[in-house]
């Protein structure tokens, strides 16, 4: 099949990536590239194109407005009829790409085609062979635009984790279909899309346990003993590790109960609105 690479878009958001993880964007230097930088400044926008000298339609919030409003942002600004969604810590070849455009360009009723991330099964499949799927890694997913704009992408209710699980439950129970090309290579250096320190962990663990939350509170399963136990299990471990100088411990605890409290918070404003 001939290369297109005008019906896709490559799309990524940026969280304090660090450059050696930029470098890999140089795998897409022949498609169209749309990146959403958060907390984003000059110096990314000039190593992407002076030193990799990538075609890239730059975005960037002075603040961090999380993983969700940042790829929708995006979406509404792709004009091809399919986009590669995708992490700055994911290495994918021109071949994977090409397998993925062929399956989903060939079957109708998918919405999204995400490459092999179980290295073992590589090379025991033809190129077009796939497999149906409830559940598929979103952290790299060609998409096709068109049935992505009709169902809704990420809901912006949730900020860093739980939104692709909301998804999928969405499409499950739609007409498209998902589906993982078995063939397809790809190799993910996991959690490592951003610098690792205190705050990005603060921001990592309290969005884990708020969206937790959000996901029960959309599928009606929100139970508030669950959410009280939480919060008074990460009070007294909070207390108990800062007495015994387990101040890691006490960190993750304190994390734990800041996104206890956003939710908190997030529910109250659902119920007053």
């Amino acid at each position: 099949m001939k290369k297109n690479y005008k019906d896709i878009t490559i799309i990524l958001t940026l969280y304090k990536t660090p450059t050696d993880k930029l470098d890999n964007l140089i795998n897409y230097k022949n498609y169209k590239i749309l990146i959403f930088d958060q907390e984003g400044d000059q110096n990314t926008k000039k190593f992407l194109k002076k030193k990799l000298k990538l075609k890239v339609d730059y975005f960037a919030s002075k603040q961090n407005i999380g993983l969700t409003k940042s790829s929708n942002i995006l979406l509404s600004k792709v004009k091809t009829k399919y986009c590669l969604f995708t992490q700055p810590d994911i290495l994918i070849n021109e071949s994977a790409i090409r397998i993925l455009y062929e399956i989903i360009l060939q079957n109708k009723n998918l919405i999204f085609v995400s490459p092999n991330h179980f290295k073992k099964k590589w090379n025991k499949f033809k190129n077009n062979e796939y497999q149906i799927k409830n559940k598929i890694d979103f952290s790299c997913i060609l998409c096709d635009v068109n049935k992505l704009k009709k169902i809704g992408f990420f809901d912006e209710d949730f900020f860093l984790y739980w939104e692709d699980i909301f998804l999928e439950k969405k499409i499950n129970i739609s007409n498209y279909k998902m589906a993982i090309a078995l063939n397809a290579k790809v190799n993910h250096d996991s959690s490592n899309s951003s610098s690792r320190n205190y705050k990005i962990e603060y921001i990592r663990l309290l969005n884990f346990i708020y969206g937790e939350f959000v996901y029960d509170y959309k599928l009606n399963k929100l139970r508030f003993i669950k959410i009280f136990r939480k919060l008074i299990q990460n009070i007294f471990l909070f207390i108990f590790n800062i007495l015994f100088f387990q101040l890691k411990k006490a960190f993750k605890n304190f994390a734990l109960l800041s996104g206890i409290l956003k939710f908190l918070k997030f529910y109250i404003k659902k119920k007053i609105l």
